[in-house]
């Protein structure tokens, strides 16, 4: 049967090469670290951070201070720089309007909590919660978009990241409007609705929600919780690829949510998990939920084989791109990172030093002409790490002497009639490293300059 529509491919791509098991091979099943070796790596990684003097992107929440200096704060906030930088630039929100000096004041001044202003030798006590909901982290204390021009509809500069339900942080300062909180977690800091984040007594209670010995983590690209209509705080919660959910105890499974009601949902069919939830006076209080055993979900980690990541990969084939999370999907970089947590590997957030340079494994460097760089290609297995400037990627494999990949990107461009064409994609798509890139100013392969295998 001839299928109804036809496939949209880059050069030289194949249909077949669009499922996971045509670039697999019996070793590629093989474990290549077990969970021993990964706490090892994840480890490493941390080192590094330190090593770096980057641990704000890699770090360990157990050893955050308690208290902090106020003129530590405000220059961990960067609120100087970010001032100055704000008023220098130019931004644009989503209808291409250039943003207002009045508009950059109020941000600036919403940026600068009352507190920070006078005694900054003054020692400040340091809160720790937990997001309650998946979280957008701003640059800037406000839901304006900033765009660099007029023309882009997909480049908010004030979105850095986005993290999962269940994150821990610590609670540097709050905005002037009271509205937004600046935290620092493991992998990022800036600044969170405050209505997404939930006060713990201490660091210890915000840490322990993810200890949990029992939990699930999700194996495809997005989860639900159940809709309850008697609790809101729990219904249709996303989760995505990599986040972990704490099982509830098979001694506490309650008969239904809530219980004695004769129209609440039954744990037939579901897990039972706990939620962090924000109650009236904005502290923590766990909940218990339901999440339907039908979606993509694995008691623990993935074993960590290459099978298993190129599978997860291709599990998020077409989606489309997300600038730090912008319309609950990924960018490049975390496209790598989601599906390595499948298994267990914490990786930094961003494609540049973070994960450059922070990022445990080892490295192969790349340069040279282009046999050279073919040559360094030949070196690499299925679900390794490509680099170049601004941007990463995760090798496939060699196909009649072409090497492919795939990844998140906003496209490349092709000859047509003896010109190099932009193709736009702005998603997750397979290519090979020949391809030229999107501007027409040389190949993928002749921008690499990194590999990096994810092994001890």
């Amino acid at each position: 049967m001839e299928k109804m529509q036809k496939l949209k491919l880059a050069p030289d791509v194949r249909e077949e090469m669009l499922n996971a098991e045509f670039w697999l091979r019996e070793d590629d099943y093989k474990i290549i670290m077990n969970e021993e070796e990964i706490e090892s790596f994840n480890f490493s990684t941390y080192k590094r951070a330190i090593k770096f003097a980057k641990e704000e992107v890699f770090l360990d929440l157990k050893k955050y201070p308690e208290e902090l200096r106020k003129k530590t704060i405000r220059e961990i906030m960067e609120i100087e720089k970010k001032a100055v930088e704000i008023k220098q630039k130019r931004y644009y929100n989503r209808q291409g309007v250039q943003l207002s000096d009045k508009q950059k004041k109020l941000i600036i001044e919403n940026s600068n909590s009352y507190y920070l202003e006078n005694e900054v030798e003054a020692e400040r006590k340091i809160d720790f919660a937990v997001l309650v909901k998946r979280s957008s982290i701003k640059k800037y204390p406000t839901n304006i978009y900033l765009a660099p021009d007029n023309s882009s509809k997909d480049l908010d500069l004030n979105q850095l990241t986005a993290l999962s339900v269940g994150t821990p942080c610590a609670v540097l300062a709050e905005s002037r409007d009271q509205k937004w909180l600046f935290i620092q977690a493991k992998l990022y800091r800036g600044w969170v609705n405050k209505e997404n984040a939930a006060l713990a007594k201490n660091k210890e209670q915000a840490l322990a929600y993810l200890e949990n010995e029992s939990f699930l983590v999700v194996t495809e690209s997005r989860v639900e919780t159940e809709p309850n209509p008697f609790a809101g705080d729990i219904s249709n919660l996303l989760f995505q690829m990599g986040d972990k959910i704490p099982l509830v105890n098979n001694d506490e499974i309650p008969d239904s949510i809530p219980e004695n009601n004769s129209q609440a949902q039954s744990a037939e069919g579901c897990y039972v998990i706990w939620l962090p939830t924000r109650k009236k006076d904005g502290t923590l209080k766990l909940k218990k939920a339901l999440i339907a055993r039908s979606n993509d979900l694995k008691e623990g980690f993935l074993a960590y084989s290459r099978a298993n990541i190129i599978k997860q990969a291709f599990k998020l084939l077409g989606e489309r791109y997300g600038w730090g999370g912008l319309y609950k999907r990924r960018d490049c970089s975390r496209f790598i990172m989601d599906i390595y947590r499948t298994v267990g590997i914490e990786l930094p957030r961003d494609s540049n030093v973070a994960q450059q340079k922070i990022a445990a494994g080892k490295s192969i460097g790349i340069k040279g002409g282009l046999q050279a760089r073919k040559k360094c290609l030949d070196r690499l297995e299925a679900g390794d790490a490509l680099y170049m400037k601004g941007h990463v990627m995760m090798y496939l494999g060699k196909k009649n002497d072409q090497h492919y990949l795939i990844h998140s990107a906003s496209g490349y461009s092709k000859k047509v009639e003896a010109e190099n064409r932009a193709v736009t994609v702005h998603g997750v798509f397979v290519m090979k490293a020949e391809q030229f890139m999107k501007d027409g100013k040389g190949t993928y392969l002749e921008a690499f300059n990194l590999a990096r295998k994810f092994s001890i």
